[in-house]
């Protein structure tokens, strides 16, 4: 076929046409680029990224991201023998969750997550709250406990959602909102029940000083509520002379109350927790770099209630935390490679009021720096390779002025991580391998039993071995594998599972205790409908 080029120079207004074609397709070629789609993948390779547009939005409404629907199903089973008291020996657990992002023709950008979970603790002692130590050091006060194990059913619906658009040439918002509900119950005496509520939403405001530099604030409000209440099959498990099943409080970490009732003579009680935070950041954005840096100031007040009803008068206990958090996030594109980093820093302090008898017994200082980083390169949607570093460095310190206990544990937790895809015609096969060692650094504890020996048996069986498994060197490899293979209308069917172990290796505490040093390990699989 022969194709006849038009004579550019016959007339005026040809080259007035031609011209005004040539600057229409410039224009269009830096819009187009100037518009590039972010596209995030539900993958480690992504979730810095991720974690940044959903929690800073006002950051992100002058950039296109593709609109994306991940959900999964997740069964996950882990084994607990390398492990602090109050935590179950076994857990299964079963989960459902999705996320989504979108962008409207109007460019309002809307974002979400669901999370419904259903959890099995076995064998749970030392604890009857909904808080667990795994991940956490020492648990917060304000609990009751029994030493006797036994099995817990639990239910967790958690969903979030907000708004973000840029409504003029400098001003840019977003809006988030979140709502999450739980009920915690235990099958055997003194069989408590727990119903937990919270509600809470932030407000986001940018304005831009210039091309690619913004400035932005934050404000967040949110308020819990968590009804507790317990009964006794058997009424006589409840007495002193049945010290596995007899009812203890405790207020701070090693104050025990005894005879802890509510008012009215009812076994119910109320915990209330309002939460606020303000903070400020800065971001620089261009079509290769993103530099986001910011500090807030969060404060918290958990007040324990001796009544269903959160009035003043039945305000028994409160603790106040203060938080400091600062956090850079870098990203830089080149030739198909990103680099990715975040750094963090938190300061928290916290006092635990006794209003009762107007003074405080309780408090903590935990001090954290953390910094995550990876460099990566990617073909089209294949991941050539992935490789990173994740760094933990905290000093905690708890202390119970009325138990006189003093507790301070520093440690280093470094980690490596690589993960590459393996094509197969349509179908791909990502493997991700990480490496974890925990370092404790020098620590103490200080403790003097002055309830004359009715305390001793925390101090023992939780606080002394919580301490020696917080003061021992463990090794946390772990392997993740997904099968993905796409299906129609661009969606992506990923077939995942997860292994990982917690090996105990040196014990760097004094103390005459045995711990359980046999290996902790968790199994989970599920499958992920993305798109």
């Amino acid at each position: 076929m022969k194709i006849k080029m038009p004579a550019l120079f016959k007339t005026k207004s040809n080259i007035r046409k031609y011209w005004i074609l040539l600057v229409l397709f410039i224009f269009n070629l830096f819009s187009a680029r100037a518009q590039d789609s972010i596209i995030i993948t539900n993958h480690s390779i992504d979730a810095q990224l991720k974690n940044q547009i959903f929690k800073y939005p006002v950051n992100y409404t002058k950039q296109h991201i593709k609109d994306f629907t991940f959900t999964e199903i997740i069964y996950e089973y882990q084994k607990n023998e390398f492990a602090r008291k109050q935590i179950a020996n076994e857990i299964n657990s079963y989960q459902f969750s999705a996320q989504g992002y979108y962008t409207t023709k109007s460019k309002w950008n809307l974002f979400g997550n669901l999370s419904i979970k259903k959890t099995d603790e076995k064998d749970l002692g030392w604890v009857l709250s909904d808080d667990r130590s795994e991940e956490q050091e020492v648990i917060l006060p304000h609990y009751f406990y029994v030493p006797r194990k036994a099995n817990w059913t639990n239910q967790e619906y958690k969903v979030s959602g907000g708004i973000s658009k840029n409504i003029t040439n400098k001003i840019s918002i977003a809006a988030k909102l979140n709502y999450n509900t739980g009920k915690y119950s235990r099958n055997l005496d003194p069989r408590p029940e727990i119903i937990s509520r919270k509600l809470g939403g932030e407000l986001q405001l940018g304005y831009q000083l210039q091309e690619n530099h913004n400035v932005f604030a934050l404000a967040d409000y949110s308020r819990s509520d968590k009804d507790f209440s317990y009964k006794y099959k058997d009424t006589h498990s409840n007495v002193e002379g049945n010290p596995e099943t007899y009812l203890r409080f405790n207020s701070g970490y090693g104050r025990i109350l005894n005879y802890f009732k509510s008012d009215y003579g009812s076994n119910k009680f109320l915990y209330k927790e309002i939460q606020n935070k303000i903070g400020i950041g800065y971001n620089f954005s261009t079509k290769n770099i993103t530099l986001t840096a910011l500090y807030y100031n969060q404060k918290s007040d958990n007040n324990f209630y001796t009544s269903i009803f959160g009035t003043e008068d039945k305000e028994r206990l409160t603790l106040e935390t203060t938080l400091n958090h600062a956090e850079i996030f870098a990203l830089y594109k080149w030739n198909k490679r990103e680099i990715k980093s975040t750094l963090k820093f938190d300061k928290s302090n916290a006092r635990n009021y006794d209003l009762k008898n107007n003074g405080y017994n309780y408090k903590n200082s935990l001090n954290a720096i953390s910094w995550l980083s990876s460099v990566s390169q990617k073909t089209g949607s294949k991941i050539d390779y992935l490789f990173g570093l994740d760094i933990l460095y905290q000093q905690n310190q708890y202390s119970d002025i009325m138990a006189t206990n003093d507790i301070e544990i520093n440690s280093l937790n470094t980690g490596i991580f690589g993960s590459k895809d393996f094509s197969f015609g349509k179908s791909k096969l990502n493997s991700t391998v990480s490496f974890n060692m925990y370092f404790p650094l020098p620590s103490k504890l200080e403790y003097y039993d002055t309830s004359g020996g009715t305390n001793a048996s925390f101090l023992n069986e939780v606080i002394i071995y919580d301490y020696a498994v917080s003061t021992t060197n463990y090794f946390a490899p772990a392997l993740r594998l997904e099968y993905s293979y796409p299906v129609k209308n661009n969606k992506t069917v990923v077939f995942f599972t997860n292994l990982k172990e917690k090996i105990a290796l040196k014990k760097q505490t004094d103390y005459p205790v045995n711990i359980n040093t046999n290996t902790t390990y968790w199994v989970q699989m599920g499958v992920q409908l993305n798109y």
